[in-house]
């Protein structure tokens, strides 16, 4: 049940401004058993879920990044595309808006590698842009 809720909400996918959730892991013996990746499900494990909103933790290859990582890459594809001010602050205004950006728990980082393109590329052209260079330093 909680592993639905928590694959829902990634599935979802654009920006949505849900209140952040101060995670209470569960206890060892509440783990549920859910696949290790989004990618494949044959490879089951036990994973911890928040016991406030259900989401299940992220204990796979693919972690997530916190705010600060994407600001920094927002940076560097400011400098790139040389971007005037009030482009990155309407970058910066969405990506803090965005809570699989801010909270790290049950994120997948692919799923938020995602999500910072589509919100960059909703306000900028990434044409010509070397995107695996860039996020990949």
């Amino acid at each position: 049940m909680h592993y639905l809720f928590a694959r829902q909400k990634h599935i979802s996918g654009g920006m949505r401004n849900l209140m952040v959730c101060s995670h209470v892991t569960c206890g060892k013996d509440e783990k549920v058993w859910v696949p290790r990746s989004h990618r494949n499900c044959t490879d089951v494990s036990k994973h911890p879920w928040c016991k406030n909103c259900g989401d299940v933790k992220n204990i796979s290859d693919d972690r997530p990044k916190n705010i600060g990582y994407w600001m920094n890459v927002l940076s560097i594809i400011a400098s790139e595309l040389e971007l005037k001010q009030v482009q990155k602050r309407l970058i910066a205004k969405d990506i803090t808006a965005c809570d699989d950006l801010q909270d790290t728990y049950g994120t997948y980082g692919s799923a938020q590698e995602a999500l910072f393109l589509s919100i960059v590329a909703h306000h900028v052209s990434l044409q010509g842009l070397d995107l695996e260079t860039i996020l990949y330093k």
